[in-house]
């Protein structure tokens, strides 16, 4: 007798029969007749614990998807054990991207006797995902042991080992393969070869063998197609090991390969030891490389990096490298030299080099564009100086000198910027774009300056001239949207930003002011909502693309595996793990808690209103519901305007809006900035506005603790004493002696460590100690 498996499904009766057809009708995607059969099951039998699952996933694809979730807990409920109810529950929540719940029922299925193996692999990309690497190995071990014929199988497990840091194991993982292949091995299978072979050397040295790994790699040559990481996986071995001769010879090769590649020059000094050595050494050697390599520019530049100011050197070698590009009319000249600019010395030196050469030969020489790009190098000199007045005055010449070319008109326009003439900047800007409608470049400065402007119906309307417009449409917002271009996302979200706030200081002035003008008013008001919902909806825009960023990560699980790229796995790997702590990221999460932290302040005003004071809110309403009836018209033009989908339910990003006033909204921006304190750490941003959320919930050893940390990062360059810090101090402090609601210890350990941590806080008086912290 054949005993059957724990929460085994056996198919006797009628209703097993209708849903193995119905999961056949799945599988083929023909979800609404796999419904019918399902419905017919649960008609006879409510509690057929399959069929309720597969009605919960058919539910989701059908578009009934708040009802698919109740159907699939109901089966869980029903039978937890059953390996068929938890791999449909694995797949409904790996279709919602819930992948904890996911990896979870996958695992159920697969512990309660599931004979399909392919739950492993996919078991494995859910642990992958959620960071489970503890249990990764296991599972990609056990699929291993059941599909041993894929070379990804093994290289997947040689990867979960990796990823735990059990080196030798993924190294012998990845050597037992190769053995088996080895003799097996086509023409098309020598990349993946390669790869593979590339990947176990760096593990190799990543585990701290660098002479394990060379000698590896010398082994393993005949493999290896990419020549170029061979070379620099060697020299960089060679370096490691203090075989400083050879690994120069192994840096030369590569610069005869790549001779711009400023890197190389910095490593072939480390193995000639040149940097210790006396000036002229290293003088000479750039002078013999720079004949080796004259097309080059970083021989002819990184000497000056290195040269100090007071030396003749610096000033001979900084002629020779400037002057040949003012010539030859190249724009790039002052961006080449901006690096020096660190060091002041080098910097008048620079300017008095160009100075002399303007005043003294720019007239000799009969080339018109010396004249004009010296005026130009000049001009973003003066400017990188902030002083505005020569900036301008250089940049003018060089338009009047030569009024058509584009790049005059952004630097121009730059200059304005700096000036806080930000209409005048993208006015400028767009003179400019009009001269070359065809480059895409000052097409985009026009819409960010058009932005920067506030100006943003002029701005999108600029970038729409690249977008795809489709018809019926009035400009490229949807498009730009669904390319997620974020950088026209975030500038329209700040754009937004700034102007709901302008909004607000215009209904402060009007009432104050003596003149009643209750229409204008009207207006204000509706501007406030409309541009605040706006710029909630475009930095909410931004997180979903990231959200998306991250869910993509998805398919790599797979397709790494399959194409033989693991050193590029690994790599996205580590960038995901760092997705939130991205400037762009980091730069919508600061404007977000600026209008959570003022919708927070609102919230906690509107509590503390009086009677008449809600009295007078409850009519400003039905005034305002009255002005929402009048300008349904300018809205409707609105929301053609700024629609981001097609169909959007939520166009102005009222809803969204009204749902965060109504929610706690500080817990949903804790939500926001939780991912950094792991992956931004080491950001300002991560824990000014973390303090300041503890803060406001009371948790204040948590407070305690985000002073600490930003205290760490704002001195950790230097001995200053920043105000940031020194405020946050007194009124954490402040803060606890007015709860009246603290637990009278942790106000005692918080006191006691703000005095330790800052030693003058406890012996100066407040005044006396936010003196000390002033920077």
């Amino acid at each position: 007798m054949v005993v059957a498996k724990k929460g085994s499904p056996i198919f006797q009766s009628k209703e097993d029969a209708n849903f193995r057809e119905a999961l056949k009708l799945y599988d083929s995607k023909q979800y609404k007749k796999a419904l019918k059969l399902v419905d017919a099951n649960l008609k006879k039998n409510s509690n057929h614990a399959e069929s309720l699952a597969l009605k919960g996933c058919c539910n989701h694809f059908v578009g009934n998807k708040s009802e698919a979730e109740p159907y699939i807990l109901k089966a869980i409920q029903k039978s937890p054990e059953n390996y068929l109810v938890d791999h449909l529950a694995g797949i409904y929540y790996r279709t919602v991207e819930n992948y904890e719940e996911a990896a979870k029922w996958l695992k159920a299925a697969n512990d309660n006797g599931s004979p399909n193996k392919p739950i492993l692999r996919d078991l494995s990309f859910m642990q992958t995902q959620i960071r489970d690497y503890k249990n990764l190995k296991d599972s990609r071990q056990q699929y291993l042991e059941n599909q041993p014929g894929y070379r990804a199988n093994w290289t997947a497990v040689a990867v979960a080992h990796h990823l735990n840091k059990e080196y030798s194991n993924a190294v012998s993982t990845l050597t037992k393969i190769e053995g088996i292949i080895r003799e097996h091995l086509t023409e098309a299978d020598r990349y993946e070869q390669s790869e593979c072979a590339l990947y176990k050397n760096s593990i190799i040295a990543e585990s701290g063998d660098p002479a394990k790994a060379l000698q590896t790699l010398e082994d393993d040559k005949d493999e290896i197609r990419d020549g170029l990481s061979y070379l620099e996986y060697k020299a960089k071995y060679l370096l490691m090991l203090n075989g400083y001769e050879e690994a120069s010879v192994e840096y030369r090769k590569l610069l005869q390969r790549n001779s711009d590649n400023a890197g190389y020059y910095h490593l072939l000094e480390l193995s000639l030891g040149s940097i210790s050595k006396p000036l002229e050494t290293r003088i000479k050697l750039y002078e013999k490389l720079s004949k080796f390599y004259p097309k080059s520019d970083p021989p002819k530049f990184l000497p000056l990096t290195f040269i100090p100011a007071s030396n003749k050197a610096f000033e001979t070698k900084a002629r020779e490298y400037i002057l040949p590009q003012l010539q030859r009319g190249v724009p790039a000249t002052f961006v080449n030299v901006k690096p020096l600019y660190k060091n002041h010395q080098k910097l008048k030196v620079i300017e008095k080099i160009v100075t002399e050469f303007f005043e003294n030969e720019v007239g000799k020489i009969a080339n018109p564009t010396v004249h004009v790009w010296t005026l130009y190098f000049l001009a973003q000199h003066y400017l990188y100086l902030n002083d505005l007045e020569k900036a301008s005055k250089f940049i003018d010449d060089a338009l009047t000198h030569s009024p058509t070319l584009v790049e005059l008109y952004i630097l121009k326009a730059k200059v304005l910027k700096h000036q806080k003439e930000y209409v005048a900047a993208s006015d400028i800007m767009n003179e400019g774009r009009e001269l070359d409608l065809q480059d895409r470049f000052i097409n985009t400065k026009a819409t960010k300056y058009y932005f920067r402007a506030n100006r943003v119906d002029e701005a999108i309307n600029t970038i729409s001239l690249f977008t795809k417009v489709e018809d019926g449409n009035v400009n490229g917002c949807k498009d730009l949207h669904l390319m997620q271009a974020n950088w026209v996302l975030i500038e329209s979200a700040e754009a937004y930003s700034r102007l709901y706030h302008e909004y607000q200081v215009k209904l402060e002035e009007l009432k104050n002011s003596e003149d009643e003008n209750e229409e204008l008013e009207k207006d204000v008001v509706e501007n406030i909502e409309i541009y605040r919902g706006l710029a909630l909806k475009r930095f909410n825009a931004i997180i979903k693309i990231f959200k998306l960023y991250y869910n993509d990560q998805y398919d790599f699980h797979s397709y790494c595996m399959r194409r033989g790229t693991p050193r590029d796995y690994i790599d996205t790997l580590k960038w995901e793990d760092k997705i939130h702590s991205t400037p762009m990221y980091t730069r919508v999460l600061k404007g977000l808690s600026s209008i959570y932290f003022e919708l927070y302040d609102e919230q906690i005003k509107k509590k503390e209103d009086d009677l008449e004071d809600n009295i007078k809110i409850k009519k400003a309403n039905k005034k305002q519901k009255k002005v929402k009836a009048q300008a349904n018209k300018k809205k409707s033009e609105l929301i053609a305007k700024v629609e981001s989908e097609k169909d959007d339910a939520d166009p102005l990003g009222n809803k969204l809006l009204t749902d965060l006033a109504e929610s706690d909204i500080i817990e949903d921006l804790y939500l926001l900035f939780k991912p950094l304190i792991e992956e931004g750490k080491d950001l300002r941003l991560t824990w000014e506005v973390l303090y300041k959320i503890y803060l406001i919930q009371g948790k204040y050893v948590l407070a305690l603790q985000a002073i600490k940390s930003l205290n760490k990062i704002l001195t950790a360059a230097d001995d200053f004493k920043f105000k940031a810090v020194g405020a946050k101090v007194v009124e954490l402090s402040e803060t606890l002696s007015k709860d009246p609601k603290v637990n009278a210890a942790i106000a005692k350990v918080v006191e006691k460590s703000l005095v330790s941590t800052f030693p003058q806080f406890g012996e100066l008086s407040k005044e006396a100690f936010l003196e000390i912290y002033s920077k």
